[in-house]
């Protein structure tokens, strides 16, 4: 009898000195951890959680983390995920930024940099680190701790005078865009290009889409900027790359994820001219997008 009280007594023992530390480790855990932030991007509020899965900020261990591709965009960058290098590649205004899932070091236009907090993966989505992206982006970040607001301002973007004519000294001649269908060739300078198929691909495990587009070029190592719509006319951004070929026609891939709800109706294709401007080259309609429902 005195034995089984004994066990009795060290079983009640073991056990609250178990959930105690459950309790505290939860707890230390959730205060590490802060949402309800504001973001103003140059005065402006971000929105978040107009639809399903879209997420907002938050805090971690002092450092404000976001969704990485809202965040991109916002900034005017090009979004890229690598899903087996569990890596982000943002392109744009001269700027090449890869980040790591739960790695500290980052490289920015091939220099290496530390994270105070690595990108990360939560309920499915990717955050990245707001004060590290902005700034190396060439924004000025502040923090207002009374409102727990974050205010980024823009830098400023370099335009041409509005008295600029065709042909004249700093403009830009930009090329007569008509739209076209999937499949349909066009051509501008010595490229000739199509984007034949557009299929969306269910991600096993994920709340996104794989978007998958492919087209085919004649100029070795050629890249093109495309931004697809939806016919909401929400819209992504990502890159199309020539793959390597022996036969002088060269495919053209471009993959992006995207929310289940995005479906593409149209796509704009843009290039940079010779004196280092994005201009717009063409205008695809998606009236048909395969879907598939696994990928290999």
């Amino acid at each position: 009898m005195k034995k089984s009280k004994a066990f009795a007594l060290r079983f009640f023992i073991y056990s609250f000195l178990i959930c105690s530390l459950f309790l505290s480790t939860t707890l230390f855990s959730n205060a590490s951890i802060s949402t309800n932030v504001k973001v103003y991007i140059d005065g402006k509020l971000m929105e978040f959680g107009r639809e399903a899965n879209d997420p907002g900020p938050y805090i971690k261990e002092g450092r404000t983390l976001i969704p990485f591709r809202r965040i991109f965009e916002a900034l005017d960058m090009e979004v890229l995920w690598d899903a087996q290098e569990r890596m982000v590649t943002a392109t744009g205004n001269g700027i090449e930024m890869k980040l790591y899932i739960g790695k500290t070091n980052a490289y920015v236009n091939g220099e290496e940099k530390t994270l105070d907090v690595p990108a990360e993966i939560t309920d499915g989505r990717t955050f990245v680190p707001l004060r590290f992206v902005s700034e190396n982006c060439g924004a000025e970040v502040k923090w207002e701790d009374s409102t727990k607001s974050v205010f980024i301002t823009l830098p400023e973007e370099i335009t041409s005078p509005e008295d600029d004519v065709p042909g004249g000294p700093g403009s830009i001649d930009v090329p007569v865009v008509e739209r076209k269908s999937l499949g349909e060739e066009v051509t501008y300078k010595a490229m000739t290009f199509s984007f034949d198929s557009v299929e969306l691909v269910d991600m096993p495990g994920i709340f996104d889409k794989k978007l998958y587009i492919k087209g085919k070029t004649n100029v070795k190592g050629s890249e093109l900027l495309l931004k697809i719509f939806d016919k909401t006319r929400s819209s992504i951004k990502t890159v199309a790359y020539a793959q390597n070929s022996e036969s002088g026609i060269y495919d053209l891939i471009a993959t992006s994820y995207v929310s289940k709800s995005f479906i593409p109706a149209y796509m704009f294709v843009y290039t940079y001219d010779e004196n280092g401007n994005l201009i717009q080259i063409a205008d695809f309609r998606i009236l048909t997008c395969k879907r598939l429902n696994d990928i290999e």
